[in-house]
């Protein structure tokens, strides 16, 4: 009979016990954990919680960008908190106060008028403080363009560094995001120019196309594809956004000073980058009309921490870890909070 040699053998032997392990952890399931409310002002905070089997690294707090709310971080087959999941963090994504499930308590009229960006702040730092509390371990907080900038706000102010253990800067301005020219012509910045001050604010499609994504260099294709950009577009992930937040992070913040009521701060403005120190990622796409490399590089040359990182995708736009070479973006994640 013939007979394969040892050697072969062996090969062969780890080759099956590979095969029997690997599917098994590509298939290691998510735990979806029940929802947190948490209380920030007169707010009832929603937190969507997700786990691996075994949550050993240390916790992650993820904040959404405008117009949006903690299903960014969960977006169909393109999942950020399931990417952290599987591999061992604890993840936590916050709806700030007026989107997703965040609603104002009953003594306060459910509109958008009183919601500005410091009070999101607070948002973040009421879930960051439980979040702290309830595991033992200081959260890293990541945010995404508005969330970005309120991330940038509770590390700047936490000088004991007791709310953020580390910070990711994602698609952030430092002095407040940039609107296209064609956008501000013809879109909804002219309706906050030309006619009265509204609550609210909701973008067209066309819009969302235009300023979140982009056109790939290389292929000449969108940079996502045109049913990932249906489901962004249309609700549960997009809402209405309340104006002031939307002016307090734009660059034309300055010229409404005083001329719209309830409008008194630029944060985005205001922002005291050197005060952050703990490890910090900064990450942007080359083609992101509302921020860019410039406005990232100096975000990062601004930031007091030692240990920080600047990565800008040449391909990809402001949502580059929504688009289509997704796998390939979303490891900056890991890769910055294995140093935790």
């Amino acid at each position: 009979m013939y007979k394969l040699p040892i050697r072969l053998l062996r090969f062969l032997a780890l080759a099956m016990l590979l095969m029997s392990i690997l599917p098994a952890r590509a298939q290691e399931s998510v735990v979806r954990l029940p929802d947190i409310y948490v209380t920030s002002d007169n707010y009832s905070i929603h937190v969507s919680h997700k786990a691996g089997a075994q949550p050993s690294k240390v916790p992650v707090l993820l904040i959404h960008g405008s117009w949006g709310n903690s299903q960014t971080w969960d977006f169909p087959g393109r999942s950020v908190m399931d990417y952290l999941a599987v591999r061992g963090y604890d993840v936590y994504a916050l709806d700030l106060r007026g989107m997703g499930g965040s609603l104002p308590s009953p003594k306060i009229p459910s509109d958008y008028l009183p919601i500005d960006i410091p009070g999101r702040v607070r948002d973040a730092a009421a879930v960051a403080g439980y979040i702290r509390d309830h595991t033992r371990r200081v959260p890293v907080v990541i945010g995404w363009s508005l969330g970005g900038l309120t991330a940038g706000l509770l590390a700047a102010s936490d000088p004991q560094h007791q709310l953020a253990a580390g910070v990711g800067l994602l698609s952030t301005a430092p002095a407040g995001f940039v609107i296209p020219k064609d956008l501000f012509l013809s879109g909804e910045v002219q309706n906050i120019l030309f006619s009265a001050f509204p609550e609210a604010l909701m973008p067209s499609p066309s819009d969302i196309d235009e300023i979140i994504f982009g056109t790939d260099p290389i292929t000449g294709k969108p940079t996502i594809s045109s049913d990932a950009l249906t489901t962004f577009s249309a609700p549960p992930l997009l809402q209405l956004e309340s104006s002031i937040a939307i002016v307090q992070e734009a660059e034309i913040c300055p010229a409404f000073l005083g001329a719209v009521p309830g409008l008194t701060v630029c944060p985005a403005r205001a922002v005291p980058w050197g005060n952050i120190a703990v490890p910090a990622l900064v990450v942007d796409g080359y083609l992101d009309k509302l921020v860019g490399v410039n406005l990232s590089r100096a975000l990062f040359d601004s930031l007091g921490s030692a240990n920080k990182q600047l990565i800008v995708f040449p391909r990809n736009s402001h949502g580059w870890f929504l688009e289509d070479n997704h796998d390939a973006t979303v490891r900056v994640f890991d890769r910055f909070l294995s140093q935790f």
